[in-house]
Protein backbone atom coordinates (compact mmCIF):
# COMPACT_ATOMS: atom_id res chain seq x y z
CA UNK A 1 0.00 0.00 0.00
CA UNK A 2 1.62 3.12 -0.96
CA UNK A 3 1.99 5.29 2.27
CA UNK A 4 -0.03 8.85 2.40
CA UNK A 5 1.64 11.86 1.24
CA UNK A 6 0.00 15.52 0.97
CA UNK A 7 1.75 18.11 -1.76
CA UNK A 8 0.65 21.73 -2.28
CA UNK A 9 2.77 23.87 -4.48
CA UNK A 10 3.84 27.51 -3.84
CA UNK A 11 5.62 30.43 -5.88
CA UNK A 12 8.38 32.17 -3.28
CA UNK A 13 6.85 35.93 -3.54
CA UNK A 14 8.40 39.11 -2.63
CA UNK A 15 6.59 39.55 1.02
CA UNK A 16 7.62 35.96 1.76
CA UNK A 17 11.58 37.15 1.18
CA UNK A 18 14.04 38.81 3.15
CA UNK A 19 16.43 41.45 2.37
CA UNK A 20 18.50 38.72 0.87
CA UNK A 21 16.30 37.74 -1.38
CA UNK A 22 15.79 33.75 0.76
CA UNK A 23 12.80 32.86 1.62
CA UNK A 24 12.67 33.65 5.63
CA UNK A 25 11.29 31.33 8.18
CA UNK A 26 8.21 32.74 9.42
CA UNK A 27 6.95 32.43 5.58
CA UNK A 28 8.53 28.86 6.00
CA UNK A 29 6.25 28.08 9.01
CA UNK A 30 3.02 29.87 7.21
CA UNK A 31 3.55 27.41 4.12
CA UNK A 32 4.02 24.55 6.51
CA UNK A 33 0.69 25.64 8.15
CA UNK A 34 -0.70 26.12 5.17
CA UNK A 35 -0.06 22.50 4.04
CA UNK A 36 -0.42 20.98 6.96
CA UNK A 37 -3.77 22.32 7.24
CA UNK A 38 -5.00 21.05 3.44
CA UNK A 39 -3.52 17.86 4.65
CA UNK A 40 -5.94 17.66 7.61
CA UNK A 41 -8.47 18.69 5.44
CA UNK A 42 -8.09 16.15 2.69
CA UNK A 43 -7.96 13.28 6.14
CA UNK A 44 -11.10 14.36 7.30
CA UNK A 45 -9.98 16.07 10.52
CA UNK A 46 -9.56 19.69 9.23
CA UNK A 47 -10.68 23.31 10.73
CA UNK A 48 -14.48 22.69 9.37
CA UNK A 49 -14.42 19.33 12.01
CA UNK A 50 -12.78 20.35 14.72
CA UNK A 51 -14.49 23.89 14.95
CA UNK A 52 -17.90 22.41 15.63
CA UNK A 53 -16.61 20.44 18.87
CA UNK A 54 -14.63 22.93 20.38
CA UNK A 55 -11.41 21.44 19.47
CA UNK A 56 -8.39 23.19 18.47
CA UNK A 57 -5.21 22.27 16.80
CA UNK A 58 -2.04 23.93 18.43
CA UNK A 59 1.92 23.65 17.48
CA UNK A 60 4.21 22.37 20.19
CA UNK A 61 7.61 22.07 19.02
CA UNK A 62 8.89 22.60 15.25
CA UNK A 63 12.61 22.10 14.27
CA UNK A 64 13.56 22.42 10.87
CA UNK A 65 16.83 22.03 9.15
CA UNK A 66 17.92 23.64 5.73
CA UNK A 67 19.93 21.90 2.99
CA UNK A 68 20.07 25.61 0.85
CA UNK A 69 18.36 28.55 0.89
CA UNK A 70 14.93 28.95 -0.88
CA UNK A 71 15.54 31.62 -3.36
CA UNK A 72 12.75 34.03 -4.54
CA UNK A 73 10.52 33.46 -7.71
CA UNK A 74 11.21 29.72 -6.92
CA UNK A 75 7.88 27.51 -7.61
CA UNK A 76 8.26 24.92 -4.97
CA UNK A 77 6.95 21.81 -3.61
CA UNK A 78 5.73 21.40 0.29
CA UNK A 79 5.05 18.16 1.55
CA UNK A 80 3.83 16.72 4.89
CA UNK A 81 2.29 13.34 6.29
CA UNK A 82 1.12 13.00 9.71
CA UNK A 83 2.54 9.88 11.87
CA UNK A 84 0.79 7.68 14.27
CA UNK A 85 0.03 9.64 16.83
CA UNK A 86 0.72 8.85 20.71
CA UNK A 87 -1.55 9.46 23.58
CA UNK A 88 -2.26 13.15 23.09
CA UNK A 89 0.34 13.96 20.68
CA UNK A 90 0.53 14.44 17.10
CA UNK A 91 3.57 14.35 14.95
CA UNK A 92 3.55 15.81 11.60
CA UNK A 93 6.44 15.71 9.19
CA UNK A 94 7.73 18.35 6.37
CA UNK A 95 9.63 18.70 3.07
CA UNK A 96 10.12 21.67 0.83
CA UNK A 97 11.48 20.57 -2.48
CA UNK A 98 12.68 22.08 -6.01
CA UNK A 99 10.20 21.25 -9.12
CA UNK A 100 12.87 18.39 -9.72
CA UNK A 101 12.56 17.15 -6.44
CA UNK A 102 15.77 18.17 -4.71
CA UNK A 103 15.53 18.75 -1.23
CA UNK A 104 15.30 22.70 0.27
CA UNK A 105 14.25 21.67 3.77
CA UNK A 106 13.48 18.79 5.98
CA UNK A 107 10.98 19.53 8.93
CA UNK A 108 9.49 18.13 11.77
CA UNK A 109 6.82 18.41 14.20
CA UNK A 110 4.56 17.67 17.20
CA UNK A 111 0.99 19.23 18.01
CA UNK A 112 -1.84 18.90 20.73
CA UNK A 113 -5.24 18.84 20.20
CA UNK A 114 -7.03 21.00 22.72
CA UNK A 115 -10.60 21.52 24.37
CA UNK A 116 -10.79 25.32 23.30
CA UNK A 117 -13.16 26.09 26.90
CA UNK A 118 -11.32 24.45 29.30
CA UNK A 119 -7.22 24.19 27.41
CA UNK A 120 -7.10 20.79 27.96
CA UNK A 121 -5.43 18.25 26.38
CA UNK A 122 -7.37 15.60 23.75
CA UNK A 123 -6.71 12.06 23.20
CA UNK A 124 -6.00 10.96 19.84
CA UNK A 125 -8.86 8.33 20.14
CA UNK A 126 -10.93 11.20 20.12
CA UNK A 127 -10.71 11.15 15.99
CA UNK A 128 -12.91 8.61 15.62
CA UNK A 129 -12.57 8.75 12.16
CA UNK A 130 -8.78 8.15 11.73
CA UNK A 131 -7.11 4.68 10.96
CA UNK A 132 -4.12 5.44 12.55
CA UNK A 133 -2.49 2.20 11.48
CA UNK A 134 -2.43 3.60 7.72
CA UNK A 135 -0.31 6.84 8.86
CA UNK A 136 3.16 6.94 7.51
CA UNK A 137 5.80 6.43 10.00
CA UNK A 138 8.44 7.72 8.31
CA UNK A 139 10.49 10.63 9.88
CA UNK A 140 11.64 13.56 7.51
CA UNK A 141 14.16 14.71 10.15
CA UNK A 142 14.83 12.50 13.54
CA UNK A 143 14.71 14.28 16.95
CA UNK A 144 15.76 12.38 19.37
CA UNK A 145 15.61 15.67 22.20
CA UNK A 146 12.62 18.23 21.73
CA UNK A 147 13.57 20.33 25.30
CA UNK A 148 15.80 23.06 24.86
CA UNK A 149 18.41 24.19 27.85
CA UNK A 150 17.47 27.30 29.12
CA UNK A 151 19.38 30.23 30.93
CA UNK A 152 18.43 32.76 33.54
CA UNK A 153 17.30 36.27 32.46
CA UNK A 154 19.67 37.94 33.67
CA UNK A 155 22.59 36.01 31.46
CA UNK A 156 21.28 37.27 28.21
CA UNK A 157 21.44 39.67 26.15
CA UNK A 158 18.20 41.82 26.10
CA UNK A 159 17.48 42.62 21.99
CA UNK A 160 14.07 42.95 21.37
CA UNK A 161 10.89 43.94 23.41
CA UNK A 162 7.27 44.47 21.67
CA UNK A 163 3.66 44.25 23.57
CA UNK A 164 1.65 41.66 21.34
CA UNK A 165 -1.14 43.38 19.48
CA UNK A 166 -4.53 42.00 17.45
CA UNK A 167 -2.54 41.87 14.25
CA UNK A 168 -0.98 39.27 15.68
CA UNK A 169 -3.68 36.99 16.43
CA UNK A 170 -5.06 33.77 14.93
CA UNK A 171 -8.66 32.19 14.84
CA UNK A 172 -7.68 30.40 17.96
CA UNK A 173 -7.17 33.63 19.94
CA UNK A 174 -3.27 34.07 20.27
CA UNK A 175 -0.78 34.62 18.75
CA UNK A 176 0.28 32.90 16.09
CA UNK A 177 2.66 29.97 15.85
CA UNK A 178 4.30 31.94 12.59
CA UNK A 179 5.07 35.07 14.14
CA UNK A 180 7.70 33.81 17.26
CA UNK A 181 9.95 33.16 14.13
CA UNK A 182 10.24 36.67 13.11
CA UNK A 183 10.21 37.56 17.10
CA UNK A 184 13.28 35.29 17.54
CA UNK A 185 15.16 36.68 14.12
CA UNK A 186 15.04 40.11 15.34
CA UNK A 187 17.46 39.42 17.84
CA UNK A 188 19.91 39.76 15.10
CA UNK A 189 21.21 42.54 12.91
CA UNK A 190 21.16 42.91 9.19
CA UNK A 191 24.91 43.15 9.54
CA UNK A 192 24.84 39.85 11.56
CA UNK A 193 22.69 37.41 9.39
CA UNK A 194 23.70 38.91 6.00
CA UNK A 195 27.18 37.43 6.94
CA UNK A 196 25.87 34.00 7.70
CA UNK A 197 23.93 31.07 6.04
CA UNK A 198 21.14 29.41 7.95
CA UNK A 199 21.20 25.88 9.18
CA UNK A 200 18.14 25.47 10.53
CA UNK A 201 16.10 26.36 13.53
CA UNK A 202 13.78 25.11 16.03
CA UNK A 203 10.56 26.14 18.57
CA UNK A 204 9.33 25.38 21.61
CA UNK A 205 6.34 26.48 22.45
CA UNK A 206 5.20 26.66 26.35
CA UNK A 207 2.76 28.69 26.65
CA UNK A 208 0.25 30.65 24.66
CA UNK A 209 0.88 34.73 24.33
CA UNK A 210 -2.27 36.91 24.05
CA UNK A 211 -3.20 40.43 23.64
CA UNK A 212 -1.38 43.24 25.43
CA UNK A 213 1.33 40.56 26.99
CA UNK A 214 5.03 42.05 26.86
CA UNK A 215 7.53 40.04 25.06
CA UNK A 216 11.61 40.01 25.79
CA UNK A 217 13.51 38.53 23.85
CA UNK A 218 16.91 37.45 24.92
CA UNK A 219 20.02 35.93 23.43
CA UNK A 220 22.70 34.15 24.79
CA UNK A 221 25.71 32.35 22.84
CA UNK A 222 25.70 28.71 23.87
CA UNK A 223 28.40 25.70 23.04
CA UNK A 224 27.52 24.11 25.81
CA UNK A 225 24.09 23.17 27.30
CA UNK A 226 22.28 25.28 30.08
CA UNK A 227 20.65 24.47 33.45
CA UNK A 228 17.22 25.05 33.20
CA UNK A 229 15.47 27.96 35.34
CA UNK A 230 11.68 29.49 35.42
CA UNK A 231 11.82 32.35 37.34
CA UNK A 232 8.72 33.77 39.04
CA UNK A 233 9.06 36.94 40.76
CA UNK A 234 6.79 39.98 39.66
CA UNK A 235 6.96 38.56 36.35
CA UNK A 236 7.10 35.21 35.71
CA UNK A 237 9.50 34.11 32.52
CA UNK A 238 8.58 31.27 30.15
CA UNK A 239 11.20 30.30 27.70
CA UNK A 240 9.96 29.97 24.13
CA UNK A 241 12.08 29.32 21.17
CA UNK A 242 16.29 28.22 20.03
CA UNK A 243 17.71 27.96 16.55
CA UNK A 244 21.23 28.18 15.35
CA UNK A 245 22.62 29.29 11.99
CA UNK A 246 26.39 28.25 10.96
CA UNK A 247 29.56 29.62 11.73
CA UNK A 248 28.64 30.45 15.03
CA UNK A 249 26.09 28.58 17.22
CA UNK A 250 23.59 30.46 19.20
CA UNK A 251 21.11 29.92 21.64
CA UNK A 252 17.92 32.34 21.76
CA UNK A 253 15.19 32.30 24.11
CA UNK A 254 12.40 34.29 24.15
CA UNK A 255 11.13 34.80 27.64
CA UNK A 256 7.46 36.29 27.85
CA UNK A 257 6.48 38.12 30.53
CA UNK A 258 3.15 38.02 32.18
CA UNK A 259 2.46 39.89 35.29
CA UNK A 260 0.92 38.23 38.31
Amino acid sequence: MELYEHIKTFDVKYCDTDFKDELKPSAVLAYLEEVACSSADELGFGYEFIKPRGYAFMLTNIRCEFLKPVPLGEHIVAKTWPTPPSYVVFGREYQILSPAGDVYMNATSRWCMVDIKNGKLLQSKLLENQDYSTYNPTRALDVNRWKFPVFKPEEGELRFEMTVANSEYDHNMHVNNTRYADYCFNCFSVAELASRKLKGFALSYSRQCHDFDFIANLRKKALFSFRALTKRTKWSFSPKFFFSISQVLERIYSFIQYKH
